[in-house]
């Protein structure tokens, strides 16, 4: 019997559901919405929440356990310094769920997820950072040729391909009869 067992399982083990979960919920943090499926939602729903709350309080301890989460240092910023701070009075439902229809291969209802307050600005602050692409400069490809084309002029030598060496041909024995 399943009285109070809260998990889901997704037909994965433990590490691919960890793994599926921290993947959603980072493209939830970077671009404030994901498209899912209705049961990984519901799921989603609660670690949003979890994480979200948790990362309201802006202390160092915190961001280790979101770092634990996520991994990434620009997501976790991301998440402390842009998103937390748009839900000061607010302490939890942070998201929701617009259901999207059922996905064509195999009739499964999809739903998108969104953060109720959206940033200014989608995306990491780490891509925030304007930086000053660096100028390449073109290399005269034709003068090349043309360097290589003008020797092979000077030393009037014929080009010439070497011939690959002939293959040998093995006899092979007739097929033994029965």
């Amino acid at each position: 019997m399943r009285h109070r067992v809260a998990k889901r399982k997704y037909n994965r083990d433990t590490n691919a559901r960890k793994a599926l979960m921290t993947g959603l919920l980072r493209q939830l943090v970077l671009h404030g919405a994901v498209v899912t499926t209705q049961a990984k939602s519901k799921e989603l729903k609660r670690q949003a929440d979890k994480i979200i709350s948790r990362a309201k309080k802006d202390t160092i301890a915190v961001r280790r356990l979101l770092h634990r989460t996520f991994g990434k240092r620009d997501v976790v910023n991301t998440l402390v310094e842009r998103i937390a701070p748009k839900f000061p009075e607010r302490n939890s439902g942070f998201t929701t769920n617009r259901s999207l229809g059922k996905r064509r291969g195999d009739n499964v209802e999809l739903v998108k997820v969104s953060l109720l307050e959206m940033p200014e600005r989608v995306g990491t602050l780490k891509s925030d950072k304007t930086h000053e692409p660096a100028v390449k400069k073109a290399k005269p490809a034709k003068k090349e040729v043309a360097k290589k084309v003008s020797k092979a002029a000077k030393a009037d030598k014929p080009v010439v391909k070497k011939k690959a060496a002939p293959k040998k041909v093995t006899k092979e024995a007739p097929a033994k009869k029965k």
